[in-house]
Order: structure tokens, then C-alpha cells, then sequence
């Protein structure tokens, strides 16, 4: 998979592959409902919750104990079991088309080579929430390695 370089230019964000430059327009705006590095969360999923149990079920696998209650839609990226505190996923834009289909970009971070990285077990989850899309819901991966040392 491609490393690809982020850069932030006038409210846009450029992927910029070795031949091609795409521009997302990130126009649905998001905020963070929960980011944790060690979540009951033990399987690599991404899904859309958009009901009050469904909500809760996901809160209190994530062992937390309080919840907001959004009117909203909560969007969960989870990364499977990993072996150190290097791994973590993160939602970086979400974009909506004019049908009103999202299209929900996540970076996961893996270790280089190189690393150093705290060796324990961790179930990296991150949820955000953002206005109820009138269609669909699809997610975009991006794994960025990290660079440690030479």
C-alpha cells in the first residue's frame, strides 16, 4: 500500500500520490464523540450508528460510562487487536456529494521499521459524530506508516 503525503491548503486536503493529486472537498463537518487507545472494541470494523440503542450497545463495549446523546449520526472506525501503542486510526474528512452520500476518509497508522513502540495489547476506536446523511455511508482507508529513525 502507498504512503501518501497530507497537505492542508485553503480548507482543502490534497492526497498527492507519486502521479495523481486528489481534492477532497471536506464539507460535512464532524467533531470527536470518543478516542480511545485501549477499547472493549475488539474487532476491525467501520459502521454508521444512527440509533439511541445501537449507541449504547457500542458505548458500553467501549467501556465507557457516560454517553452523549447527539441528534445526530456517530460514525466508529475500530481497529482490530494490536500489539503495541504505535497503531491508531483517525477520521480526517468527511465528504458529502450532492446525492448526499458521505464518503468518510480514515488514516490508520502502523509502525515503521524502525520504531520504537510501547509494547502492550491495544483496540484503537475512534467515533465522531456528524449531521444524519440523507444516503449512503462509505469509508475510504488510507494506512500511513510511520518513519522512525534511519
Amino acid at each position: 500500500m502507498k504512503s501518501f503525503k497530507i497537505l492542508l491548503i485553503a480548507g482543502l486536503i490534497l492526497i498527492l500520490t507519486s502521479s495523481t493529486i486528489y481534492a477532497l472537498n471536506c464539507n460535512v463537518s464532524f467533531s470527536s464523540v470518543l478516542r480511545l487507545q485501549n477499547s472493549g472494541v475488539c474487532q476491525s470494523n467501520d459502521w454508521v450508528i444512527d440509533h439511541q440503542a445501537e449507541f449504547c450497545n457500542f458505548w458500553n463495549q467501549a467501556h465507557v460510562l457516560m454517553y452523549p446523546t447527539p441528534p445526530c449520526v456517530v460514525i466508529v472506525i475500530a481497529m482490530r487487536m494490536q500489539h503495541n501503542g504505535c497503531y491508531n486510526t483517525e477520521i480526517y474528512c468527511i465528504e458529502e456529494d450532492q446525492q448526499g452520500n458521505y464518503t468518510v476518509y480514515v488514516k490508520d497508522t502502523v509502525p515503521g521499521r524502525r520504531c520504537f513502540c510501547p509494547m502492550m495489547i491495544v483496540y484503537p476506536v475512534r467515533a465522531v459524530k456528524a449531521p444524519i446523511p440523507t444516503g449512503t455511508v462509505t469509508f475510504s482507508h488510507t494506512q500511513y506508516v510511520m518513519q522512525c529513525g534511519k
